[in-house]
């Protein structure tokens, strides 16, 4: 099967019925997997939501912040979710922000690659053990965990829940490489990009922990305005450039490409309250670095393009500083334009 007969999409809709509506339609156009963000929702009710609204199509969280829980209930969240969704469940975890993470949530951030390593591989011993009614010890830097006493009554759906990693830098590609089953990549991401830093990296993992590239599973994204109306497309995804060129974290992703000054242009606007300044601080060529804007068959050669690198491909719309119809609209002509029941008829 190709990568782009294992089309991703992102949760996005106004309401909870909507949610579920656009499921199911991606459920009968043959879409692979719906993951669920997590900013404005919780991504695990979400999941849970959708799984049951559903019958067929994958359900992962993409991605639940993994510092904001223990890797107890991450554990426990996974296993439940692959109970009621029947065996499609993938728990997709990330980092997030330092910021976030830290004000928003009162928790310890640390080193993000070697605190998530540590909790993917105390999550999957949980759920490895869960069953067997064995003492569960996991010691490291962030977790020390050290479990007696406990079995998990309920049968598992299957013998063991996929993990995925977010990741955008090369120390969190190389983890993902080491210990995750599989990486999805970040919106917001150039070709050049995924080949020296995302794709070198977790095959650099991979070597370290000794594993075959077949044994992971690589899932880069693409943000996708799909529009006859070019300007328009554009501008949908300058407005979403602008909202990760607010955010240092960023900044190298900008910088490998000479766009630096771009984002900081947009990061000052921001600052100054000039929302109005943000998009216009964003080049097109900046946008054809990114993201994939414009008629579908541009962005299907894009598409095409990210999809060589990887085992699917992750569509997502424009979705920051635009209105929610808005957002809709790009959604739906994602599923119309790359669902493989589409395509295929």
């Amino acid at each position: 099967m190709s990568a782009l007969e294992r089309i991703s999409i992102a949760a996005i809709a106004d309401t909870a019925a909507d949610l579920a509506t656009q499921a199911r339609d991606a459920e009968a156009a043959s879409i692979d997997c719906v993951w669920t963000p997590e900013l404005f929702r919780s991504s695990v009710t979400q999941a849970t939501w959708i799984a049951a609204a559903t019958e067929r199509i994958g359900v992962g969280t993409g991605i639940a912040w993994a510092f904001t829980r223990s890797p107890f209930i991450l554990a426990v969240t996974a296993l439940d979710l692959d109970e009621m969704s029947e065996g499609r469940f993938r728990l997709g975890l990330g980092a997030g922000v330092k910021r976030l993470n830290e004000t928003w949530h009162g928790v310890e951030y640390g080193r993000p690659a070697p605190h998530l390593r540590e909790t993917i591989e105390a999550v999957r011993l949980i759920m490895q053990k869960a069953h067997a009614g064995e003492p569960i010890r996991y010691a490291g830097e962030y977790h020390d965990i050290d479990i007696k006493g406990w079995v998990r009554p309920h049968r598992p759906a299957r013998e063991s829940v996929p993990i995925y990693a977010a990741a955008v830098q090369e120390g969190m590609a190389r983890m993902a490489g080491d210990v995750a089953d599989g990486l999805i990549g970040h919106p917001i991401c150039s070709l050049r990009w995924l080949d020296e830093v995302l794709v070198a990296s977790f095959e650099r993992g991979l070597g370290r922990s000794g594993r075959e590239r077949r044994d992971f599973d690589f899932i880069p994204t693409v943000s996708c305005a799909i529009s006859d109306d070019e300007e328009a497309a554009y501008e949908a995804a300058r407005r979403t450039i602008c909202f990760y060129a607010t955010v240092r974290t960023y900044a190298s992703l900008w910088e490998v490409h000479g766009f630096g000054e771009a984002a900081a242009a947009v990061g000052d606007a921001f600052r100054a309250g000039d929302l109005a300044a943000m998009p216009a601080a964003i080049p097109d060529e900046m946008v054809d670095t990114y993201c994939a804007a414009g008629p579908l068959d541009k962005v299907r050669a894009r598409v095409a393009e990210v999809a060589e690198r990887g085992d699917g491909v992750f569509l997502t719309p424009p979705s920051y500083f635009i209105g929610a119809e808005e957002i809709a609209a790009y959604q739906r002509r994602i599923v119309e334009g790359f669902a493989p029941a589409t395509a295929s008829g």
